[in-house]
């Protein structure tokens, strides 16, 4: 049971067991007449449809940051009404003629308003689920274009391989091809560790980012890349603690970036983790020309992705969906990849 998507909910629920509460007691204690019980029966039936609704807010698949939302549009929609009953009540008050029932008149008035502002709050909720659906299946679509890509190369790379071992007539020939196929299991292996990062970033929700030490993920993932490297010179600038709202995805973006630059400059590489204005950045610089152009306004989505046209490999795409994944941005500028994430 996810507590906060179940205390969010809870929230609708009690407001519509409240009116029912209110409703019955005014009808018990005051014994109205027919047109008394009959507004009652109104209150009652509102109260017991909030209290349904909270409850199936609950059961329906909304993610915390949207069960929030519904629950704040009931919240709103309580304080509203109650704030206008107040000074309406108020003034009748000062001019001599107060409302004989207002707990009551007012507890039905807050049910009529407590349900309308709940089904605008789930629609509004449908409404931007539809859109973060639409987004996962825009990413899940340059996935399986990124998958056979990359599948289509390792193959070719073994097709060619298989060729070479065939033809190999020295044991040092063997040995050679051995090593590149072993490179090319490896590929392989890496592809699937960031196809499985990828899928779990899709399913994930920013609300359930918590403060987490980036500096400290940030440092496993230097070391990291320094065991798989040994001769490669990274340096590490980084405070003793940088708390941001992320999670344990930011080691991975970290060492994709890390590993990409190693691979691809033999200068040093240098990762620098600072805080500024609400953000801990992490940013990677190498040697090099940095990331080319054209796979950078790939991955910001300011290029499509075509067979002939995407970036190379998944790194770059684990940088991006994890800097999504925890509403933080990933930028490029002048040889350094910098990822940013919000401190509060």
């Amino acid at each position: 049971m996810n507590v906060r998507r179940a205390a969010a909910s809870s929230t609708i629920s009690l407001t519509g067991l409240a009116v029912v509460a209110v409703v019955v007691a005014h009808v018990v204690t005051a014994a109205p007449p027919l047109v008394g019980v009959t507004v009652s029966a109104l209150g009652a039936a509102v109260g017991l449809a909030v209290a349904a609704l909270g409850y199936a807010v609950y059961r329906f698949e909304f993610t915390v940051r949207q069960t929030a939302r519904i629950a704040g549009w009931n919240l709103l929609g309580v304080v509203v009404i109650a704030l206008a009953l107040a000074l309406i009540y108020a003034y009748q008050d000062a001019v001599g003629s107060p409302p004989s029932t207002p707990v009551f008149s007012g507890t039905v008035l807050v049910a009529i308003s407590s349900l309308a502002h709940v089904l605008i709050g789930i629609n509004d909720a449908r409404r931007i689920r539809a859109g973060a659906l639409e987004r996962e299946r825009r990413k899940l679509s340059v996935l399986s274009r990124l998958v056979r890509h990359d599948l289509r190369t390792i193959s070719q790379y073994l097709y060619g391989d298989a060729s070479r071992a065939r033809a190999a007539e020295t044991q040092a020939e063997r040995d050679a091809v051995a090593d590149d196929i072993r490179e090319t299991a490896a590929d392989l292996g890496g592809l699937h560790d960031n196809l499985q990062t990828l899928r779990e970033l899709v399913e994930t929700d920013s609300a359930d980012a918590a403060p987490a030490d980036v500096a400290s993920l940030v440092a496993d993932a230097v070391a990291s890349v320094r065991d798989d490297y040994p001769d490669a010179e990274i340096d590490l600038d980084a405070p003793e603690s940088a708390p941001a709202r992320a999670g344990e995805y930011v080691a991975d973006a970290v060492r994709e970036l890390v590993e990409n630059a190693v691979e691809h400059t033999d200068g040093p590489v240098t990762v620098a983790v600072t805080r500024e204005d609400g953000w801990v950045s992490v940013a990677v610089r190498d040697a090099g020309d940095g990331v080319p152009e054209s796979e950078r306004e790939i991955v910001l989505g300011e290029r499509d992705i075509t067979q002939l046209r995407h970036a190379s490999g998944l790194g770059l795409w684990v940088a991006k969906w994890v800097a999504d994944a925890y509403d933080g941005d990933l930028s490029f500028d002048d040889g350094v990849v910098r990822l940013r994430f919000r401190s509060r």
